[in-house]
């Protein structure tokens, strides 16, 4: 029987691309791990699906897919352009009602192109939604050629690919950065707690933001063994919040090194931040 071939994870900060390889007969081994600079803005392009420089993005990963035998591509999604939201599971196990508050949330979308998936919750009582507009992240599935299975993975679930790697069981936080929002997501016994993004215009804002999150989400200021931080400017935004976290007694983590990840690969140092690269090498490893 042939061996599986490996697998691609991408992931995009403002003109960079991300990128890691998998070696699928060893377990938390990479292949590759790079980027590609760009000149212009990568998320932009992607999604208005730019004439100009889009072509250049999909013959990148068509390279990177012809040079490492790729047959499944894993791509970090935009938060900001998503919706998430909780619901009481009594809502989800009514299929009307369940229509009924994707349609409010989603109104003026046509509903053929709205995507909504339902995650359970350590609170079995509660059911967490994501709803995609397929119009507004199809530059992301067009990426790649027909020929590969591309999957779009949203930024909660880089934390339940890392405790399933790292076997991290505890309760944990990550905070995915991006040039317009962060992700927030907090994990309990492997099990999802709950997620929010906060968008912001200025990071500076953050600290007023968190706080008045943290009012309506009770999860935000739960107790967090761990708190992992990565993306794009994952230092000044940990300089930002260090302050909001510093009561909750957890080890905040910047994800920079291969031995904090708990992955191995040929090369050791590298010419870009390493956190930045965090999303696409959890995308890589794994089923």
């Amino acid at each position: 029987m042939a061996p599986p071939n490996p697998s691609l994870g991408l992931c995009f900060f403002d003109n960079q691309l991300f990128y890691a390889v998998n070696k699928p007969e060893k377990q938390g081994v990479l292949a590759r791990i790079g980027s590609v600079d760009f000149n212009f803005d990568l998320p932009g392009a992607i999604l208005r699906g730019d004439e100009q420089n889009f072509p250049g993005v999909q013959s990148t990963i068509s390279r990177l897919k012809e040079k490492f035998g790729i047959d499944h591509i894993r791509v970090l999604s935009f938060p900001s352009q998503e919706c998430w939201t909780t619901f009481p599971k009594v809502v989800y196990d009514k299929p009307d009602e369940r229509e009924d508050h994707i349609n409010i949330l989603m109104q003026g979308v046509d509903r053929s192109q709205v995507e909504p998936t339902w995650y359970n919750l350590s609170n079995q009582k509660y059911k967490f939604l994501l709803i995609r507009n397929r119009n507004r992240l199809g530059g992301l599935r067009k990426l790649a050629s027909s020929a590969s299975t591309t999957d779009l993975i949203s930024d909660f679930e880089i934390g339940s690919r890392w405790s399933a790697h790292s076997d991290v069981k505890g309760s944990f936080m990550t905070v995915g950065c991006f040039h317009d929002a962060i992700a927030v997501s907090s994990f309990v016994l492997g099990k999802l707690r709950g997620a929010t993004y906060l968008k912001f215009e200025d990071p500076e804002d953050l600290p007023y933001l968190w706080l008045q999150n943290a009012q309506q989400l009770s999860w935000m200021e739960g107790l967090h063994e761990q708190i992992y931080v990565y993306g794009a400017r994952a230092y000044h935004i940990i300089d930002i919040l260090e302050p909001f976290w510093e009561d909750e007694a957890a080890s905040i983590i910047k994800m920079d090194s291969l031995e904090k990840m708990g992955v191995e690969a040929e090369e050791k140092s590298y010419g870009f931040n390493l956190e930045a690269a965090f999303p696409a090498i959890m995308l890589a490893l794994g089923d």
